[in-house]
């Protein structure tokens, strides 16, 4: 009896430069009231990751980035980027 290992699926990512990606994740953020004034300022390159994401975002030091419902919302906005994009190598 032999034992079938699932293949993991493949995740196809768009590649976008460094400055349209962050451009993209400021303006769909610009977009919420509870987010007004925040603005990721730095996507950081990093070796790809598990999830096949090579990049992840300077977390924001304005005020409502680190509270509730901004946090939230930032956090769910760049976890669905990261599925989709990564930065143009």
């Amino acid at each position: 009896m032999s034992i079938r290992l699932e293949d993991k699926p493949v995740i196809r990512r768009r590649t976008l430069p460094l400055e349209s990606l962050r451009y993209l994740l400021n303006r769909i953020l610009s977009e919420e009231m509870d987010c007004h004034g925040v603005v990721v300022r730095r996507i950081i390159v990093t070796e790809t990751d598990n999830s096949g994401c090579n990049w992840q975002p300077e977390w924001p030091v304005f005020q409502p980035a680190n509270v509730e419902p901004c946090r939230s919302h930032l956090r769910a906005v760049v976890e669905e980027l990261r599925r989709r994009y990564n930065v143009e190598l």
